[in-house]
């Protein structure tokens, strides 16, 4: 794929050789000017090794300069500068930096680019490639054997290798897709199929999934090799993939193929593109500079590397093994261009990390006190920052693979010191990470403690732009920073994601021993504070399965809100929503949640899924509603006999700028003096100081009506005393964490009904009764109504986001089902759901047109038809195994309904059918079945 330019520069290619060091210049001496204390040590590509390293003459290497940097800080009393002066560094190796480079907190050491000068250090080579016409306006020239890179650069910019289908800058997801990208008929074109990579969306859209072809299937599939880079599973998308260096698919301007046996690379130019005076430069380093002391106890301290171009890495996505953590979503390659482990005080700032191939900036293990501030990330191919613990340091990890029911260690916090804390990211401009890896954020926070995120525009991303992976250890700060354009290739997920799914969350055990171990892990509170967050989909905020300790406050929120699901304490107060509310997913018993003060400027402010109230028990409170007029959702007399929103009003707010209804690019959301919110304990919310100065704003905010809901796939119909609906929304689907639209969903399941009796629970979601996939209600019910009371099932269930097996027992006796169990129509029929008449399930299915049919195929020996009686009610045929019972008149003066119609006792146990015709009259309508077993 191309990418943005990188600056302009010369190019020069340094040197390798490492030189003893020579006299080292005071910087008073060396640079002309007042004196000063300590030593600058300058680099230049025009320099050489055996130059005192002084302005007018500098060094060659950083090599050179890194050794004679170590004598001055043993040797020296003041901080040590390496002025790295203007040029491309290709380095053929790693800078590494150890213990012996620290300096200390009054001598500093510090590598630095020249002021006003552009310093480029690059993980490639420089190619003089000798050009040939292949075929088609493809060039092709012997570069050697046995390179290893999958990067390519023309003039700093990225090119894309031979890919289909072909890159769409247009495309949302991974520059384009096709679902017969690994086809048979497609790999048997390819002469080399073993070169292939294969780049696809996970199934359920939660990050990438990538794979090596390795060979050819007899069937003409691929063989294929998972790398590991999602933690939930290996499933690829049946539509979102698409398969990259194979020979055969260079065909578009731009495309190039590298054949490694042969030494030649081939290349497809853009058109106007001047080949012979083109800088060709590949990717091939996985780090630039790696720092990593000792240990905890002997870190590299008092480092600083500040205005350099930081360019041109290997991808990491097919080179280095993935690491899967704790039970977040993440798995990780552990490096980056600049890799940080056992270090403190080590400083990155006011630089260009552009066109990586990986992550930017990896902190692995022990850091402390570190600091990247002020610096660009553009087009990461990961991740910008990651921040990660190692597993030592976490006490009974559970993983997706390995899952921990019970908890022997109940002490609070790390177990060791191999986790950063206390570390700064702050006022830096990030934007389109992701460029390869889609499990990828600007800023990724994993078994850590103590992270500051202040102050940053981030922005066009995969995923999140900031993602805290697990709750270890909490103590976060999210505050300041202008976040929008997230989440452009995947689902599921918010601009802020999180997960907390830590000791307490896998457990076999009740609401209230999870709530005591809550805090085992997140033991500090983790605060989102003063964010401008702007979203296309339903929430800016996630705070995800298990989610614990959060304070979220004075934030204003664009275009989405806030997502609680399974946690404790979190309060969500003094926020400003906008086209966006409060989604409540599978709440805890006494959840300790607090949502209050927050100003409302939507008609719909709440989302509730899995939620009983009078069991979690939140403070929701004092928060003021707004629609431009227009009625607001669920502020209604039994929401407040709950006790919540008691003191809440429904006013308009008085914003002091424009009406965000008739304006949508307005970002001031200040209110008045005279505004109502003020006097339920709202504080205006400062509308500055958002981001980074100087970096681009969210878009305007999209006013658009929510998609509707289909009625008949959100009806909750009564299974064994619990509601079961369809998978009928994105919300749905995110509350139990399934990957498609797949099966039956267990709203509630009361600890009285059948259905608990028989193991079933609140959030269940039938996928197969007796190994029959389970897709819709029909799909359930009419194998469910042909099966013998009393007689055994065997369900597949999706739990606690994990396939699970259930062996449950029909009922005995006589069972009530809805008329949407498996009833089969013919003719036009309707379904009225919410007719709040005292349907069963509140919903009747209707017909006006004469000779309409429902009928029903069930095993019993009696059955009973439910049905309306009215005056617009008329005659009906009903018919048992295909013989007529007889004309029924459901005519009435008055309403009458969950009435029966029909009904029949002493049938020969065994399958039959039943059957409702329409004769007369304006309507017929059904209301469900009794079925005497």
């Amino acid at each position: 794929m191309t990418s943005p330019r990188i600056p302009r520069r010369p190019v020069v290619t340094a040197a390798a050789a490492l030189l003893s060091s020579a006299a080292l210049p005071r910087t008073a001496a060396a640079a002309g000017t007042a004196a000063a204390p300590g030593v600058s040590i300058h680099v230049s590509p025009r320099g050489s090794d055996r130059a005192p390293g002084t302005s007018a003459r500098p060094l060659l290497t950083l090599q050179a300069a890194q050794e004679r940097a170590r004598v001055a800080a043993r040797t020296e009393a003041g901080p040590v500068k390496v002025v790295v002066h203007s040029g491309t560094y290709h380095l053929k190796k790693t800078l590494t930096f150890g213990v012996e480079d620290s300096g200390t907190a009054g001598a500093p050491v510090s590598y630095e680019a020249a002021p006003g000068e552009t310093v480029v250090l690059s993980g490639g080579r420089l190619l003089r490639p000798t050009w040939q016409e292949y075929r088609g306006g493809i060039m092709v020239a012997d570069i050697g054997t046995g390179l290893d890179f999958d990067g390519l650069f023309l003039n700093g910019e990225r090119q894309t290798l031979a890919r289909y289908p072909s890159y769409d800058p247009k495309a949302q997801v991974l520059g384009g897709t096709a679902a017969d990208a690994i086809s048979p008929a497609r790999v048997a074109t390819w002469r080399n199929p073993a070169t292939g990579l294969v780049r696809a969306l996970h199934q359920g859209e939660w990050g990438g999934n990538s794979y090596k072809i390795t060979g050819v299937n007899e069937d003409g599939t691929p063989q294929l090799e998972w790398v590991g880079d999602n933690n939930r599973g290996s499933g690829m998308h049946r539509t979102h993939r698409m398969v990259e260096n194979v020979f055969e698919e260079l065909d578009t301007p731009g495309e190039w193929f590298y054949d490694k046996d042969a030494g030649q690379l081939y290349f497809y130019p853009p058109e106007g593109t001047d080949l012979a005076s083109a800088r060709i430069e590949t990717a091939e380093l996985n780090e630039l500079i790696h720092v990593e002391g000792e240990g905890p106890g002997k870190p590299v301290a008092h480092l600083a590397f500040s205005g350099f171009t930081f360019t041109q890495t290997h991808r990491t996505l097919f080179n280095t093994p993935y690491e899967k953590l704790q039970l977040g979503d993440w798995a990780i390659a552990r490096t980056g261009a600049v890799y940080l482990r056992n270090t403190e005080y080590i400083t990155v700032e006011g630089s260009l990390f552009d066109q990586l191939g990986g992550n930017a900036v990896f902190m692995d293990g022990y850091n402390r006190r570190n600091t990247v501030a002020r610096n660009e990330f553009s087009h990461s191919g990961a991740s910008d920052v990651a921040i990660v613990g190692r597993p030592d340091a976490v006490r009974e990890p559970s993983t997706w693979d390995a899952f921990r029911k019970t908890i022997d260690d109940t002490t609070p916090g790390p177990q060791s010191e191999n986790y950063p804390r206390e570390i700064t990211v702050s006022d830096n401009h990030m934007h389109d990470n992701g460029q390869f890896e889609k499990q990828t954020s600007n800023v990724h926070i994993s078994m850590s403690s103590r992270i500051t995120v202040k102050g940053n525009t981030m922005h066009d991303g995969p995923r999140a732009c900031v993602n805290i992976n697990d709750g270890t250890w909490g103590g976060h700060l999210i505050e300041d920073n202008s976040i929008f354009n997230a989440v452009k290739e995947t689902s599921d997920h918010g601009p802020f994601n999180s997960w907390g799914r830590d000791r307490f969350w896998p457990l076999d055990a009740d609401d209230a021993t999870k709530k005591r171990y809550a805090k085992l892990d997140v033991i500090e509170t983790i605060v989102i504070r003063h964010n401008r967050i702007r979203h296309h989909s339903a929430w800016d905020i996630d705070l995800d399965d298990g989610s614990s300790n959060y304070l979220i406050e004075d934030n204003l929120l664009l275009n989405g809100g806030v997502k609680l699901r399974e946690g404790f304490y979190r309060t969500v107060r003094n926020n400003i929503f906008v086209n966006g509310g409060a989604h409540f997913h599978v709440w805890y018993a006494e959840s300790s949640d607090v949502i209050e003060t927050n100003v409302f400027v939507t008609g719909e402010p709440y989302s509730l899924i899995g939620v009983d109230m009078a069991k979690s028990r939140p403070v929701i409170d004092k928060n003021l509603f707004w629609a431009d007029g227009k009625p607001v959702r669920d502020i209604s007399d039994s929401w407040r006999a709950q006790g919540l929103d008691v003191n809440s009003v429904v006013a308009d707010p008085e914003f002091s700028g424009s009406n965000p209804f008739t304006d949508p690019k307005n970002l001031d959301y200040t209110v008045t003096d005279d505004s109502p919110a003020l006097a339920l304990g709202f504080r205006n919310v400062p509308m500055d100081n958002f981001g980074t100065p100087g970096t681009p704003t969210p878009p305007p905010l999209t006013w658009q009506a929510a998609a509707p809901i289909d009625p008949y796939e959100a009806l909750a119909e009564p299974l064994w005393g619990a509601p079961v609906t369809m998978v009928y929304s994105e919300e749905v689907k995110s509350s139990t964490g399934l990957t498609d639209y797949d099966g039956l969903v267990l709203r509630t399941v009361p600890g009285d009904s059948y259905a608990y009796q028989q193991g079933l629970r609140t959030n269940d979601v039938i996928q197969e009764i007796n190994g029959t996939k389970v897709t819709d209600r029909n799909s359930f019910w009419r194998p469910y109504t042909k099966l013998p009371a009393g007689s055994e099932i065997k369900l597949t269930l999706w739990r606690n986001q994990a396939a699970a097996t259930l062996t449950v027992h029909k009922p005995t006796g006589v069972e009530t089902v809805n008329n949407t169990a498996g009833t089969a129509f013919t003719g036009t029929w309707g379904l009225s759901a919410g007719r709040g008449l005292g349907d069963l399930a509140d919903d009747v299915h209707y017909t006006t047109g004469n000779g309409a049919s429902a009928s029903l195929t069930f095993h019993g020996t009696g059955i009973e038809v439910l049905g309306e009686k009215y005056s617009d009610q008329g005659n009906v045929e009903i018919f048992v195994d295909a013989t007529s019972q007889g004309v029924v008149d459901t005519t009435s003066p008055t309403r009458q309904v969950q009435q029966v119609i029909f009904s029949v006792e002493g049938l020969t146990a065994g399958e039959h059918t039943v059957q409702l015709v329409k004769l007369s009259g304006k309507y017929a309508t059904l209301d469900g079945f009794r079925i005497r077993g």
